[in-house]
Formats: C-alpha cells, sequence, structure tokens
C-alpha cells in the first residue's frame, strides 16, 4: 500500500497543476464542469492522478476555495489597513477579481458539506474583520451612534457589493448607480473625505 498518496503533498508541482486547472475551470466554465475527467484534462494528466493528490472531489474543491480565500484575505488585510479601510473594503467586494466563482462555489456548497462549512468558516471570519473596522473608525471618529450599527454596515458593503457583481455577469446595472451612491454617501459619514 501507498503510504502517502500525496494527500498530504503541498508543493507537488501536479497537485498544484490540478487545483490551478479545478481553478480555472470554475471561472470559465462553472461547476458543471468540476469533474475529474475535466479538471484533468485542463491540468494535462490522467484522471487516476485527481484522487492520488485529493480523497475526495470534496477535498479538491474545499482546497480550490481555502486558496482563492487566502488570496481575497491578502487584498481584504491591505484595504482594512489602509487610511479609509471601509471606503478600500467597498471598492474591494465591488471589484473583485475572483467574485464570479462565488457562485460557484455555492453551488457545490450544495453538493459538498466540507465546502459549506469552509464558506461559513471563513464568510463569519471576514464579516468579524469588517465589524471591528467600522468599530474602530465609529471610535475614532467619535461617532457614537452611527446611522447603521457596524454588523449591518458591514453586511450591506458585502451584500450590494456581490448582488451587483452578480447582475453585471448578465448586464443587468439598473439601479446600480444609485446604490454606489447611496453606499458612498453612508460610508462618508463614516469616513468624509
Amino acid at each position: 500500500m501507498v503510504g502517502n498518496r500525496g494527500y498530504t503533498s503541498t508543493s507537488a508541482a501536479t497537485r498544484l497543476k490540478l487545483i490551478e486547472a479545478a481553478s480555472a475551470l470554475l471561472d470559465e466554465e462553472g461547476y458543471p464542469a468540476f469533474t475529474v475527467r475535466r479538471i484533468a484534462a485542463r491540468a494535462e494528466v490522467k484522471p487516476q492522478l485527481v484522487h492520488y493528490y485529493f480523497r475526495s472531489m470534496e477535498e479538491l474543491v474545499v482546497t480550490v476555495f481555502q486558496r482563492s480565500s487566502a488570496s481575497y484575505f491578502r487584498l481584504h488585510d491591505e484595504a482594512l489597513s489602509g487610511p479609509r479601510p471601509l471606503h478600500a473594503l467597498w471598492a474591494l467586494n465591488c471589484n473583485l477579481p475572483e467574485a464570479r466563482r462565488v457562485m460557484e462555489y455555492m453551488a457545490l456548497a450544495k453538493i459538498y458539506p466540507a465546502l459549506r462549512e469552509a464558506m461559513q468558516a471563513s464568510g463569519e471570519s471576514f464579516r468579524q474583520l469588517q465589524i471591528e473596522a467600522i468599530e474602530r473608525v465609529c471610535a475614532a471618529r467619535d461617532l457614537a451612534d452611527p446611522p447603521m450599527p457596524a454588523p449591518a454596515l458591514a453586511t450591506l458593503i458585502s451584500a450590494l457589493a456581490r448582488t451587483m457583481i452578480i447582475e453585471g455577469n448578465v448586464a443587468m446595472t439598473v439601479g446600480h448607480a444609485q446604490v454606489r451612491a447611496f453606499v458612498e454617501a453612508t460610508l462618508a459619514i463614516y469616513e468624509p473625505d
């Protein structure tokens, strides 16, 4: 019996090719393309290698999600570290490079419980960081009674940006300019020019 089977390998070139192939397929063709054969073909390896490096497709999709989440975390951290973190967070969420993939993860989360759990943990972690940033901004500006509680504002920023990206994918933009103006006016209360 093979001892390692590649499951714990984090630096194998083939493992990385499989992760990148799965990620690219999610971006380009969506969750229906997330199959062993399609991923292996995209990575230009034999399908058996998918199961050599990953115990299951669930493990592979969680790995792809965690990689995507780590990339967002870096951008998120940069946004929250700037001089106007709430404006930077809004801009990031409105222009998120991997936002299209979120819908694909949502579809796959219905199939893979471990992905659903990873998405929940990641989402709650990001939301908590956003709430803390809003609370810091309120404290720094002595906003004892802000227009919106921090959890509501964090949710609003995230949800509206995600909705506009999703609608933008099908060229639906009615109301987007007004939503942007509303959010920017709200953020100006917290972070004036």
